[in-house]
């Protein structure tokens, strides 16, 4: 990501329905969870709100909980260290190190869906995973270019 810019990123995880962004590491170091924005909130709140309304499984008026967080009153997304901190995440590196900016969507109540429920999982992403990259196009406050994309 150094050598080749990327301007935008994701990374896919399952085990909850929410996108995150960063910052994901608190800035208080013995707390658990708190709120830290970085200096381009408003850009990672649009583009972490792009996803998740258009994910079927998010938006859907009959989600469930995954399991003990209702991230629905949030929208589906959450600053990620106001959930859970994460030293050296991903987003953060992407950020502060190569000016890209990057989320993390939990895309699946399930951490290790079957083999059999692949095609709906595809079918609740595909036009989010779609309408996320045409974020590059829009120019949100993203630096870089779209090489890497």
């Amino acid at each position: 990501m150094q050598r080749y810019p990327f301007v935008l990123s994701a990374n896919l995880h399952g085990g909850e329905l929410v996108v995150t962004y960063p910052f994901d590491m608190t800035r208080t170091y013995w707390k658990a969870q708190e709120l830290t924005p970085t200096p381009d909130d408003g850009v990672f709140r649009w583009l972490a709100t792009v996803y998740a309304t258009a994910n079927l499984a998010m938006a859907s008026g009959e989600r469930r909980r995954c399991h003990y967080d209702d991230f629905t009153r949030y929208g589906n997304i959450i600053n990620g260290a106001n959930w859970h901190t994460v030293a050296g995440s991903m987003n953060d590196f992407s950020y502060l190190h190569t000016n890209c900016f990057e989320i993390t969507v939990e895309l699946s109540c399930d951490k290790f869906p079957h083999a059999s429920e692949l095609p709906e999982e595809w079918e609740n992403n595909r036009e989010s995973l779609l309408l996320f990259m045409e974020q590059v196009g829009h120019g949100a406050g993203l630096c870089g270019d779209a090489r890497g994309l």
